[in-house]
């Protein structure tokens, strides 16, 4: 159902860049690390948000669902690390299609 997110976050993942989107009228820029289905079936991603780009909101660990994801860029900018208690087995997933 969304393979040309799922094509996109992928590269974005493999590839280490930022990416950009609207999630429930807000406008995100993180670092993507995970790829997959969570518990309740709902293909999702598992990405940092870091505090230069957390206006208004928590930076650290946030899950975003695909189908709530509009507007996805990946930008020029990369990342270069995991970043702290990042898991690639995530327990919250009962599939991963991607990682770091």
């Amino acid at each position: 159902m969304y393979s040309r997110l799922l094509e996109d976050l992928s590269r974005a993942v493999g590839a280490r860049l930022l990416i950009r989107f609207g999630y429930r009228d807000e406008t995100y820029v993180v670092e993507p690390h995970l790829l997959g289905s969570n518990l309740r079936n709902e293909d999702c991603l598992c990405a940092w948000l870091d505090s230069k780009y957390a206006v208004d909101k928590e930076a650290g660990w946030h899950c975003f669902l695909f189908s709530d994801m509009k507007d996805v860029e990946l930008l020029d900018d990369r990342f270069c690390r995991e970043r702290p208690g990042y898991d690639p087995y995530n327990s919250a997933m009962n599939r991963i299609y991607y990682r770091l």
